[in-house]
């Protein structure tokens, strides 16, 4: 097949869908392009330069070709405006690139309404990725909120995305529940799915001296037990919640537990993480450095958002807490303990459960196991493939 991945954005070395997909398409076999606009990730974001500029560079970057073992890059010109990002020339991509299937991801985006116009005038089957998570969605409560969602809605034609996409692809069940209450998506155009995670890349299996050079490098001894949190520092993501949470361990006297923040944000958030006793910022890393930093570490931590690195530890061997208001208990299911909501003493009191190091090494067992049934580029995959040549071919 010839497989067209449209998104909005894209930067290497990162650990998104799109960074994966389209090698895992790759790698089965197929002729697999990736067009995206000249822009990096998050490059819309106001705190672009303070929380991804020094790893990433500058916000825009340059367009052409670029073909790589697995798939080829085109980034193309882009502009910007209060509606979101718009590609360039993307239909004269789809004109020369001529595919059998076009992929994008969320559905409220002018690119998906943009492929769902052109659809039928290509004649390419059309799926739409979704991660329209409740701690994301702001649902439409009030009588006036509920008339000016379904306004926007219908300004924006959703009518025309609902009906030309083939099969939508919500990440986890509360994506489910709000894709098909709140847009309107029939649950037979659904098929429930997930991200992945790269398992030849994140595994269980430590390198011990590498794991030991690391915690001295940080000043951690064998006897800490290290809870990590990588991502962005912003409000929306919590990891204040984690630093806030050492802290008052530490003041009741638990000083081998100790915090590990992998990331960036601006100087003010960061700076109350690092006034948290007990707690580590370093910048962040390539994907590549990343599985030593989860072997190095006890417990993975994402306080508030759900986060793709959550799949990348638990690869890893590292049990997890996450907060209660975290629809998909699936994946968490025995390998994981659940926190109040923004209750930083609830969370220190769920990692006190886990300093029992036999506990961790069960529970971190369970999640490895499961992410490498389960959660594998290569088995989702080859389950969206099956799909694409049932709707093909029907």
């Amino acid at each position: 097949m010839k497989i067209l991945i449209v998104s909005d954005w894209y930067s290497q070395n990162m650990g998104y869908a799109e960074n994966f997909l389209p090698k895992a398409f790759g790698k089965l076999g197929h002729e697999v392009h990736l067009v995206t606009s000249n822009l990096q990730v998050y490059a819309t974001s106001p705190d672009y330069n303070k929380v991804y500029k020094d790893k990433l560079g500058n916000a825009q970057t340059e367009t052409g070709i670029f073909k790589n073992e697995y798939f080829t890059l085109h980034r193309n010109m882009s502009k910007v405006n209060r509606f979101g990002i718009k590609i360039l020339d993307l239909e004269g991509k789809i004109n020369e690139i001529n595919p059998d299937i076009v992929y994008c991801f969320e559905i409220k985006q002018k690119t998906t309404f943009f492929l769902a116009k052109l659809k039928k005038k290509y004649n390419y089957c059309l799926f739409c990725e979704s991660r329209m998570h409740s701690s994301v969605f702001i649902s439409p409560t009030t009588l006036m909120a509920k008339i000016t969602f379904w306004l926007n809605n219908r300004l924006f034609g959703l009518a025309k995305v609902v009906e030309n996409v083939d099969k939508f692809y919500p990440i986890a069940p509360d994506v489910y529940f709000n894709i098909t209450k709140y847009y309107g998506i029939p649950s037979s155009k659904c098929e429930l799915t997930s991200l992945a995670v790269e398992t030849d890349v994140f595994t269980s299996v430590k390198d011990d001296v590498a794991v030991e050079n690391f915690r001295g490098k940080l000043g951690f001894s064998d006897e800490d037990v290290v809870c990590v949190y990588t991502g962005r520092f912003t409000h929306e993501k919590g990891p204040i919640i984690l630093a806030k949470a050492i802290n008052y361990l530490q003041g009741r006297g638990y000083i081998n537990v100790k915090g590990l923040f992998v990331g960036q944000g601006d100087n003010f958030y960061q700076n109350q993480i690092l006034n948290c006793k007990g707690c580590t910022v370093i910048p962040f890393v390539d994907p590549g450095d990343l599985p030593n930093i989860y072997h190095s570490s006890d417990i993975g931590v994402w306080p508030l958002q759900e986060s793709n690195s959550q799949l990348d530890a638990m690869a890893c061997g590292l049990p997890i807490i996450v907060n209660n208001t975290v629809k998909d208990t699936n994946r968490f299911d025995g390998n994981g303990l659940r926190f109040k909501y923004n209750d930083f003493t609830d969370l220190a009191e769920k990692i006190l459960l886990l300093l029992d190091e036999n506990e961790r090494s069960r529970m971190g067992g369970i999640g490895s196991k499961r992410i490498c049934s389960y959660y594998s580029w290569d088995s989702l995959a080859r389950q969206k493939l099956n799909n694409f040549e049932l709707i093909l071919n029907a």
